[in-house]
């Protein structure tokens, strides 16, 4: 496939209101990527463009398109032209075997008649909170390891060392070892990017984590189930939701406060007091 080499960050101008002095400082980028499967267009995301074929493989993953990498059999990566002279744009299409491809155009029609004026139904709502297979049980991360992840997140960021005001996921293995970090300017784009590589390199994620800069929302615990990923961990305390969707499926959930100890919110084992 195609690969391009973004800088994932650019320098802006702005002035200084005291003196109206220009000066320059560098913001992430962020562009609109096309996901097409097998030609057809199944959605357009604005990302940070930087390990492409890593999210839209993730994202394919994480959303259900598909259950493993045999069910891959090409991708291949554009840049494209926008209506806007100065912004360019990327579009990517996954080429997915026959199954997949035939479970991707049912469900494609099927969430076209469900989604119309919003979630509006009970279509909708079973499509927004889809019924997923509960995760194996797994192992928890020591205390000592746990506390140290927040500045290993922050050692493995290139990115946001540049310029900050983008998210991060650091997916971590089974001995609490760094792995790969992704970032992105979407929280749930970061999260796919990680997923992504793990399925490009063939790593089972059953005992692995993955630590977030961001809060965790419903959509995560579904991309993470979906996965097979054992815990989450994130720098931002969850929602309600989230939480009682990770004690459903048995996936490890825990916040990492500035001070406090770690927040063990939901477990392969059950809490006690549930």
């Amino acid at each position: 496939m195609t690969r391009f080499s973004a800088t994932s960050v650019q320098p802006c101008h702005y002035l200084r209101q005291e003196d109206t002095r220009q000066e320059s400082v560098l913001l992430v980028e962020e562009a609109p990527l096309a996901i097409s499967i097998n030609d057809i267009t199944h959605a357009v995301m604005m990302v940070t463009p930087t390990s492409l074929d890593a999210f839209a493989i993730g994202f394919a993953f994480s959303e259900g398109l598909i259950e493993n990498a045999q069910e891959m059999r090409d991708i291949s990566l554009e840049k494209t032209s926008t209506q806007h002279p100065e912004i360019d744009g990327f579009a990517i299409n996954l080429i997915v075997s026959q199954r997949r491809f035939a479970d991707f155009k049912k469900g494609r029609i099927a969430r076209l008649g469900a989604t119309g004026c919003g979630l509006c139904g009970v279509e909708s709502l079973d499509y927004a909170l889809p019924q997923l297979t509960p995760l194996i049980p797994s192992d928890i991360l020591s205390d000592s390891v746990l506390r140290g992840l927040k500045s290993q997140l922050f050692e493995h960021q290139i990115i946001g060392k540049e310029s900050g005001a983008i998210h991060a996921a650091l997916l971590v293995s089974p001995q609490g070892e760094p792995l790969i970090a992704m970032e992105d300017i979407g929280r749930h784009n970061a999260l796919d990017k990680v997923l992504g590589y793990a399925l490009q390199h063939n790593i089972n994620l059953h005992n692995h984590s993955v630590v977030m800069s961001s809060r965790c929302s419903t959509e995560l615990i579904q991309k993470a189930v979906r996965s097979g990923l054992s815990c989450l961990i994130h720098l931002a305390s969850p929602s309600t939701l989230a939480v009682k969707l990770a004690r459903q499926y048995g996936l490890t959930l825990i916040h990492l406060p500035k001070q406090d100890a770690p927040r063990i919110f939901a477990s392969s084992y059950q809490l006690k007091g549930n």
